[in-house]
């Protein structure tokens, strides 16, 4: 019985935020933050971007790339894996330019080895999923 308890608990700890983010945006309660009507606002905002960016809206992705990878204030959960993946999307977008590619690359390269394969599954299915095509531009990690 300790066993399956200790299996049970190891599975939920495992769990990649990355697959979870996919589900529901990754937002935080703004009841604790400083500015608590700032953050709101920024929650709402990303959650917005959060959808377009699912149907194709460069600026959407751009957005949830951002706050991914900064916390937009405190209002949304930092996953850098997530916000590299986004930023793969966003390289595979059509409308990327020099900036964006910066972005990738400032945001994916200092992730570990696992971090990158990860950000790399989830790009493909997103890129999938956004623009019923298979990633076309090359590694730039």
């Amino acid at each position: 019985m300790l066993k399956l308890l200790l299996a049970l608990s190891m599975g939920a700890f495992c769990v990649s935020p990355v697959y979870a983010a996919e589900i529901h945006p990754p937002s935080l309660s703004c009841l604790a933050a400083a500015a608590p009507a700032r953050c709101e606002k920024l929650r709402k905002d990303f959650t917005a971007a959060y959808a377009l960016a699912h149907k194709g809206d460069h600026g959407a992705q751009v957005t949830v790339a951002f706050c991914l990878s900064t916390g937009c204030r405190g209002a949304v959960i930092i996953d850098k894996v997530a916000a590299c993946s986004w930023h793969i999307v966003i390289a595979n977008s059509g409308a990327a330019t020099v900036i964006d590619g910066s972005n990738l690359k400032d945001t994916c390269r200092p992730m570990t080895e696992e971090q990158k394969a990860a950000a790399r599954a989830l790009s493909h299915d997103l890129v999938r999923k956004i623009y019923n095509r298979p990633v076309a531009v090359a590694d730039q990690m």
